[in-house]
């Protein structure tokens, strides 16, 4: 009897530990212990980092294109990354172009979901990509000389998000308020 009693508690028990220990991992999985995160375009249902992101400021019609990756650890709170960005009046004139730089990380929201079936990840591992949104403060540095900070979030919609999501990206800048106006993101939690 009492042999019958330990094998139901050891059933009870692996069969407790089997369902909670995944939820843990994907926990921490989203949390990543490193994220890397990319402007992407899709050639031929492959997803490829060097995609152009682009921002619209609602007051003036200005746009900024952007492109550009990076990397963030949550945990210690790093970030890195860069890329290039052209900022354009309403009317298509050239107001400035450089690049910017990551220059530090605010706060990662994870998303989880998941590539569509017919897209290959040209990137990383399929069962690495995520949804979510990751702000940072990065520097532009326009061409013409010096930096301006800003605030860049980069947000990623995928099938299976936790949460709604509007895909792309938005950046603060002085006055400036660029919001989402077309592009593609996507995020990959490493180990």
């Amino acid at each position: 009897m009492k042999r019958l009693v330990w094998l139901a508690v050891f059933i009870v028990s692996l069969a407790t530990f089997t369902l909670i220990a995944p939820a843990g991992f994907a926990q921490q999985q989203a949390l990543g212990h490193h994220v890397r995160f990319d402007l992407v375009r899709t050639v031929q249902n492959t997803v490829l980092a060097g995609g152009e992101d682009v921002g619209r400021d609602g007051a003036t019609g200005d746009t900024v294109t952007l492109t550009g990756s990076g990397e963030f650890k949550p945990a210690t709170m790093e970030a890195a990354g860069g890329g290039t960005f052209v900022h354009r009046h309403a009317n298509g004139t050239e107001v400035a172009h450089g690049v910017w730089v990551v220059t530090g990380f605010v706060r990662w929201t994870p998303a989880g979901g998941f590539l569509p079936s017919f897209l290959t990840d040209g990137i990383g591992e399929v069962s690495e990509a995520s949804a979510g949104v990751v702000t940072v403060h990065v520097g532009l540095n326009p061409s013409s000389g010096g930096t301006v900070p800003a605030t860049l979030s980069v947000d990623c919609n995928l099938p299976g998000a936790a949460f709604p999501i509007e895909e792309g990206i938005t950046l603060n800048v002085g006055s400036f308020v660029f919001e989402q106006h077309g592009g593609l993101t996507v995020f990959h939690v490493l180990q």
